[in-house]
């Protein structure tokens, strides 16, 4: 049974934000390199499609964070009478944070499938739909991504 977070209460809203914060700075490094680096002119296209982009990689994050919480906690009330494992250096207990991971993971494809939709589109449509597809084809492969990790690795069966 997959672990149901309240993200309203007061244990959890502070990393709800964390996560949407990292997510809005991310995109409004990508409403930067869309103004001033690939040209696009269309404002509205600028600010409200990465909005929405903001709140999409925000819900894909929030996935595989409660994923990789709940293989945390299936692992820990495995190994509770275990003996204690070696310590990580401080390189892994940073990349092994939970708030880190599902951040690294969810930014890189986002920029990836951006780059390679925005590269190809460019060839055959103009700027402004060019960034139009890549920012929504991007997110949306982010989330299947997303929901694949929720699958495939913390096997959660979500009703």
């Amino acid at each position: 049974m997959p672990i149901r977070f309240r993200w309203t209460s007061k244990e959890y809203i502070p990393i709800a934000l964390m996560l949407f914060g990292a997510c809005g700075i991310f995109q409004v490094l990508f409403i930067f390199l869309a103004q001033y680096v690939l040209g696009v002119g269309n404002y509205l296209v600028v600010i409200l499609i990465p909005i929405v982009t903001t709140i999409a990689l925000f819900f894909g994050v929030v996935i595989i964070f409660e994923s990789f919480v709940q293989v945390e906690k299936r692992a820990k009330l495995r190994s509770q009478f275990q003996k204690s494992r070696l310590e990580l250096s401080n390189f892994r207990k940073i990349l092994y944070f939970p708030i880190i991971r599902p951040i690294i993971i969810v930014f890189p494809v986002f920029t990836i499938i951006f780059i390679s939709t925005y590269g190809i589109s460019m060839i055959f449509l103009d700027k402004v739909i060019s960034f139009l597809i890549s920012e929504n084809l991007a997110v949306i492969i982010s989330l299947l991504i997303a929901n694949l990790i929720e699958k495939k690795y913390a096997k959660i069966h979500r009703y």
